[in-house]
């Protein structure tokens, strides 16, 4: 499922990163009858000139916020610009492009600080947070924490649990005979260490009865979880850096 969910992030952004290159030359004589683009150029427009200007990020469907949002906002501040996330859609509509705010001021900055620079800053902003020590989401990382000796990352995504056969006979199935299952989240740290681990999901496939089997199932899966011998850790820009984890568990 995670590596499902990565897939429709890269196709996201590989298609508005193809748009935004497109967008580049298109806000340089947009049509008059986009009125959408033109609105936003004027908006860039009118904010630069007040001495404004927005560093931009596509946000949409399948995204998740910058790992490092808020070092990027304090090198912002450096620089005097101001970060925002655009919702960006991948899909013209009527004539209508969106982005087009996006695009003017990724010119602005270009061509104030050079081509690079907003990449630069992203790069930066990474370093901080890595050298702050923080705690990263497992699917923000460059590499995802994996479990030591299984032979692909899908293999680290979920785990199967034996319960006591007097337990898994109480537990109720759904129509099409599924047991219920669960998400169990966890911090990893840079040396493969597992702690601190919590629910962060139980689908009861329907039945409430089987809610009163949550903690119960909750405890085996944990159990299960730390009997891994070890863990490599989640990878940032080349460096180890400390992780939450999720691990989907079926009984």
């Amino acid at each position: 499922m995670r590596n499902i969910f990565a897939i429709i992030i890269v196709m996201f952004f590989i298609g508005c990163r193809q748009q935004s290159y497109t967008l580049e030359r298109y806000i340089q004589n947009p049509p008059k009858s986009d009125t959408t683009c033109i609105s936003d150029i004027n908006r860039a427009k009118n904010m630069v000139e007040n001495g404004k200007i927005i560093f931009c990020y596509p946000t949409g469907f399948g995204s998740f916020a910058l790992r490092q949002e808020k070092y990027l906002m304090q090198l912002c501040e450096q620089y005097n610009l101001t970060f925002k996330y655009e919702l960006f859609s991948c899909i013209e509509l009527s004539g209508q492009r969106t982005g087009c705010f996006g695009a003017y001021m990724d010119k602005v900055i270009s061509d104030k600080f050079g081509s690079n620079f907003k990449q630069y800053l992203l790069s930066q902003a990474d370093n901080m947070m890595i050298a702050a020590n923080d705690t990263i989401p497992y699917y923000l990382c460059d590499k995802s924490p994996k479990m030591i000796g299984v032979s692909n990352d899908y293999e680290s995504t979920f785990l199967i649990v034996s319960v006591p056969e007097e337990l898994h006979k109480q537990l109720k199935v759904d129509k099409d005979g599924k047991f219920p299952f669960m998400d169990i989240g966890f911090y990893i740290d840079k040396e493969g260490n597992t702690s601190g681990y919590f629910l962060n999901d139980f689908v009861d496939r329907g039945d409430e009865l089987n809610q009163k089997f949550k903690d119960e199932l909750f405890d085996f899966g944990v159990e299960q979880l730390k009997q891994i011998k070890g863990w490599e850790t989640g990878i940032v820009n080349g460096q180890k850096v400390n992780t939450k984890n999720n691990v989907r568990v079926f009984f």
